[in-house]
């Protein structure tokens, strides 16, 4: 029985160990085939690896730990061990080692740093990036490392500053970034920040003094003066903008709580201007076009009620503005014929909307006091103007049929930054505007909107309703010589 077991169980294990072999064959078949493509696979296949590079490797060992050093330069306090090979690609000590300077044989100079806007960390980069073929630049840094970038000549960084800068021009850095771009003579970063400074002085600048106060009087009127600046309302709203502006720069504002009541109970008894604390300020309120100030009776008791502004200042506007009066309604000025974009640009009328949101929006211009009532209608697809000649009017009204203006209007939408994203441009137009009876007939389409507008939209608006006195004064001469013969 015993020996029936053992052959039984020896034959069970040799089969099982024939079947197991065979199978063990099989897998050691299949296994040594797969192995053989996953190493074929593996050898063939690149393996990426983040090596130190030559770049990496000379800003580490020759920048930063200074080894090899043949030239020690003295800035702001530091001995900066560098190479003459590298600093050299700067003109600045380019031309200090070569020539018959004294510097080009000495093994340590010193370099005067003047400037404020130059620091340590600004230095850091700046030297650094001569021994790197990269470089990272926050923005917040980025006046700095351009006042040391120019400093040093070093053009191509002057380029990446100014890309960051217009790049970044904000409500923060656009007067900061402006001051630089003039003092490091930048132009395209002080066109960028002049730009903005066009477009929000009146949307965001006069609601916070503290903005207003970093811009010094030079740059306040240049942009007092431009055609391009975006005037919301009425250009009496520039004036109200320019007291804030004074206002900060002369008072402690975060202690006085109403501003108006501060011109209101002012101190001074001849006009401010001319006093020795406001002669500093007055450029700004002497490039205003007075004329505009002039439309509104409560405009005229504001302007006198601060006693701002010096009367003789005033006195030809009033002139200006009743001659026109008188002409519009003598019927012998019905609007200008012809004005180059130079003349139309120094003597047009600023006005401008914001208009938050689409949908269908009407609003009038009426305090021109030559007899004019202007409609704007805004859809989502068209900006037109009419004239309005309704009889309930309380306003004098031009009873000649038709009267020819000149017109331009710019549409902007904004980003986060208050950079303009999107503009459109009417360019100067020509209209002749009819007294209507029926009021879809007179409507004068000036654009159609474009679609990449978006809202918050800022409607700006220059118009010219009269014939300037200067191109009237040039045609006086001919026009008596026609009427002679």
């Amino acid at each position: 029985m015993g020996g029936y077991a053992s052959r039984i169980a020896s034959m069970s294990n040799t089969a099982v160990h024939v079947y197991r072999g065979c199978k063990r064959k099989y897998i050691e078949e299949y296994d040594n085939d797969s192995e053989s493509e996953y190493i074929e696979r593996t050898l063939q296949t690149p393996k990426k690896r983040k090596l130190l590079t030559t770049a990496q490797y000379i800003y580490k060992t020759l920048f930063q730990e200074e080894k090899g050093s043949d030239i020690t330069v003295l800035i702001l306090g530091r001995a900066w061990r560098l190479h003459k090979v590298y600093i050299s690609q700067s003109p600045y000590f380019a031309s200090m080692f070569s020539g018959s300077w004294r510097e080009a044989n000495e093994k340590v100079i010193k370099v005067e740093i003047t400037d404020p806007n130059i620091t340590m960390n600004s230095l850091s980069v700046v030297l650094g990036s001569l021994y790197q073929d990269e470089v990272n630049l926050e923005p917040k840094e980025v006046v700095s490392i351009l006042a040391t970038s120019t400093l040093f000549q070093l053009q191509g960084l002057i380029d990446e500053c100014a890309d960051i800068m217009i790049e970044t021009t904000n409500s923060e850095t656009v007067v900061p970034y402006y001051n630089a771009a003039v003092s490091y003579g930048v132009p395209n970063v002080k066109a960028a920040a002049k730009r903005w400074l066009e477009v929000n002085l009146l949307s965001y600048g006069w609601r916070h003094p503290s903005f207003l106060k970093q811009i010094a009087p030079d740059l306040m009127e240049e942009l007092v003066a431009s055609p391009d600046l975006v005037v919301l309302q009425t250009e009496f709203c520039i004036y109200m903008m320019l007291r804030v502006w004074l206002f900060a720069h002369t008072q402690d504002y975060e202690e006085t709580l109403n501003i108006d009541e501060y011109f209101k109970n002012h101190k001074w008894t001849e006009p401010f201007l001319t006093t020795e604390e406001g002669k500093d300020y007055a450029a700004p309120f002497m490039a205003l076009r007075m004329k505009y100030l002039l439309l509104h009776e409560q405009d005229d008791k504001i302007l006198y009620s601060d006693n701002l502004i010096p009367p003789s200042w005033l006195h030809d506007a009033y002139r200006e503005q009743w001659l026109h009066l008188l002409r519009v309604d003598g019927n012998k000025d019905r609007g200008p014929e012809q004005m180059t974009e130079e003349e139309f640009s120094k003597e047009c009328f600023r006005c401008g909307r914001c208009v938050e949101k689409p949908g269908e929006h009407i609003w009038r211009w009426k305090a021109f006091h030559y007899g004019l009532d202007l409609l704007m209608s805004l859809d989502n697809t068209t900006l037109r103007i009419e004239r309005n000649h309704r009889v309930d009017s309380e306003h004098i009204k031009a009873n000649h049929k038709e009267h020819k203006i000149l017109i331009k209007v710019c549409l902007f939408s904004l980003d986060e930054q208050r950079q303009v994203k999107h503009v459109q441009n009417s360019g100067m137009r020509r209209l002749r505007l009819k007294r209507n009876t029926e009021r879809i007939f007179f409507q004068h389409e000036i654009m159609c909107l474009d679609r990449q507008l978006t809202y918050p939209l800022y409607i700006s608006v220059n118009m010219q309703l009269v014939t300037p006195l200067a191109l009237e004064e040039k045609k006086a001469p001919i026009d008596t010589i026609l009427s002679d013969t």
